[in-house]
């Protein structure tokens, strides 16, 4: 029984190089999340773009689709941003285990602080939205926008929500909760990931992940052709494995971070031009070939993985990018990045069922972009950022009362 994260003491993991030792804040990694965050914004507001089924749509609709397919993408790259959410995860939790000692009741007590109460805050305000300016159709707009906050919840989608672990249903009144679902059933199982990265070689760790996967996906594929309910029921934990391959690369990345980072640095800069080139084509690519090839699943994640690779590579490497992300305006995007993520669908969707019959497509998408960064910032000051201090303020108690005994 795992009843602590030991991180000392533990076998060295048999690579060439050791451990290096923990490192302090990474400030690139904040502005990329940041921007990331952003990234997942723009793609919903273009997403309501391709939802409108007005004809003065029609021209914005195809300048978007040609976009798609350049460099960019990156600038509304919403799913692929998400990757790089969860490999950026990856990165921070094992910092954050390699840092001290610690039981696995304080490990998940500091995760759900950090997460937990800023999502439930948001699940209340969505539904309560929902409840409030829902439960019409739009007319105007195609069949995702009419599935979003056309109900209140039962009780048990109420209750789903709350405890978030396991729950199938997590798009109708926040449409971003799918990945929060994700963050959180791997952050609970994550010690045991880090123990498995520091024992074991790293192409072991690699290959286990792509197996568990591919496994995965065979898995979900076959259940919704045979047992659609129980595909329903059992996706949420497939994903999780399906997913773990992109935490357990961003804590590699972590662990062996001084070698990377030293073989990043000796590339020519025609070799990291190449390098950051074949990045760019997985990231902008990935996905309309595997939609092209008619594959639906979510294993044509794997083909995006080398293009959020090399984004987490770049940011946690390249002196120039690292100065580039000190600038005061990327780093209050990273610092309110989780709110960022948490509201703009809310606030988008109380623009468009509040004044959606009123308004173009045009204002309203204008008064969205205008008001998500606000808001963003209200809930990180109300929520968020209280919640940080309150997991720091009881590490600090716990810590001084080990002292005194």
């Amino acid at each position: 029984m795992l009843s602590t994260v030991p991180t000392q003491g533990l076998p060295s993991a048999p690579v060439s190089e050791p451990a290096a030792p923990p490192a302090p804040h990474h400030s690139a990694l904040d502005a990329l999340r940041g921007l990331a965050a952003l990234s997942v914004v723009v793609f919903h507001l273009t997403l309501l773009v391709h939802q409108s089924l007005s004809p003065h749509d029609a021209a914005l609709q195809e300048v978007l689709r040609a976009l798609r397919l350049t460099p960019a993408f990156l600038l509304f790259a919403g799913s692929e941003a998400v990757l790089v959410f969860f490999l950026l995860s990856g990165f921070v939790l094992y910092l954050m285990l390699a840092g001290r000692p610690m039981t696995y009741g304080t490990y998940v007590r500091r995760r759900l602080w950090r997460l937990y109460p800023p999502y439930l805050v948001a699940v209340l305000v969505s539904i309560g939205l929902a409840d409030t300016l829902g439960g019409h159709a739009l007319p105007g707009y195609g069949a995702w926008v009419n599935t979003l906050w056309q109900h209140p919840p039962d009780l048990q989608t109420f209750l789903q929500h709350v405890l978030v672990i396991g729950n199938p249903n997590s798009e109708p009144y926040d449409f971003v909760l799918w990945s929060l679902v994700q963050e959180m059933q791997v952050s609970l199982i994550f010690p045991l990931l880090y123990l498995l990265i520091v024992r074991c070689r790293a192409r072991h760790v690699i290959v286990g992940g792509l197996l568990l996967s591919l496994g995965a996906n065979a898995v979900t594929h076959l259940l919704l052709h045979r047992a659609p309910h129980a595909a329903f029921v059992l996706t949420p934990y497939l994903n999780t494995l399906h997913y773990l391959i992109f935490f357990a690369l961003g804590a590699l990345m972590a662990r062996h971070r001084g070698v990377v980072g030293a073989w990043y640095a000796a590339l020519g800069p025609a070799r990291k031009g190449a390098l950051i080139g074949v990045g760019l084509i997985s990231f902008t690519y990935g996905q309309p070939l595997m939609a092209h090839l008619g594959v639906t699943s979510r294993v044509g994640d794997l083909l995006i993985l080398p293009g959020a690779l090399m984004l987490v590579l770049v940011f946690a490497h390249s002196p120039r990018l690292l100065r580039l992300s000190r600038w005061p305006v990327l780093q209050f995007l990273g610092r309110i990045s989780y709110s960022l993520y948490l509201y703009h669908g809310v606030v988008l969707l109380a623009f468009l069922y509040g004044l959606g019959t009123h308004l173009p497509l045009g204002p309203l998408l204008l008064l969205t972009a205008a008001a998500v960064i606000p808001v963003s910032t209200l809930a990180y000051r109300a929520v968020e950022r209280p919640s940080i201090e309150w997991s720091r303020g009881a590490r600090r108690a716990r810590t001084a009362a080990a002292s005194r005994t």
